[in-house]
């Protein structure tokens, strides 16, 4: 499998913190961590990627396209 695009990256990324959020599990900062340093990328891109994109971050986890 190719690797994903960072755009792609980010929008998972984005997608695990709203749901981490959500549930406010007390491992979401191990989860998350641990998600940042697979995908390379660091919580300030993901807080920046969300500040333009978590309508629709919200929206895929409503429709169900990334487990949420």
């Amino acid at each position: 499998m190719p690797p994903k695009s960072r755009e792609e990256r980010l929008f998972g990324a984005a997608c695990l913190w709203v749901t981490l959020e959500k549930q406010g599990s007390p491992m979401a900062s191990d989860i998350m961590q641990g998600t940042l340093e697979d995908l390379k990328l660091d919580a300030s891109e993901v807080e920046a990627y969300l500040l333009g994109h978590r309508e629709a971050v919200v929206a895929a986890l409503k429709r169900g396209r990334h487990g949420g």
